[in-house]
């Protein structure tokens, strides 16, 4: 049995327009893996950011920012209609409204912040604010393959903003 002509037009459509809503998807959308293997280069960040600071007031900001501040591994990065979820390594996603707008979430340790999420300029933009200060991770991707993490954690306690980036690539969930 030979297909008709509008069930032929149909499939070509649908096809269609499942390859749009791919191209429409942005490239910062997907799983990712990071390409480094050692935290040395937050870690160096981290020291640059306190160097300033007294003897024992560096000691507590650095324990403090190495807590918050480690490599992650993994990012997986979704895109609803509304929503946008993020998820560093096994963590649960962070989801938050599409349009920017903030929502309260807590970390694992108790610890609330002010998130938001909004895409600008070809990346997406994630803050947290806490009553000390704020982070913000820009996620950029370079290309189909590549993503880069940029990270500014600013604070009145700082005396500069501790900034790093850490590059990774596309995987496929199994």
């Amino acid at each position: 049995m030979q297909p008709s002509a509008c069930s032929v037009c149909a499939a070509l459509l649908l096809v269609g327009l499942s390859t749009a809503a791919l191209a429409a998807e942005p490239a910062w959308v997907g799983t990712f893996v990071s390409e480094e293997q050692t935290d040395a280069s937050i870690q160096k960040a981290i020291d640059a950011a306190t160097a300033d600071m007294n003897f024992l007031t560096r000691s507590v900001a650095r324990g403090r920012l190495k807590k918050t501040n480690s490599l992650h591994r993994r990012i997986a990065i979704t895109r609803q209609v509304v929503m946008i979820g993020v998820s560093f390594d096994e963590r649960r996603p962070i989801e938050m409204p599409a349009d920017g707008s903030l929502i309260k979430w807590t970390r694992e340790d108790g610890e609330i912040f002010d998130v938001s999420a909004r895409a600008e300029d070809g990346r997406l933009v994630q803050t947290f604010k806490a009553e000390d200060g704020q982070r913000v991770n820009s996620f950029i991707a370079e290309d189909a393959e590549r993503l880069t993490l940029e990270v500014q954690v600013t604070s009145p306690r700082l005396s500069e903003p501790l900034t790093y980036s850490v590059r990774y690539r596309r995987t496929v969930e199994k």
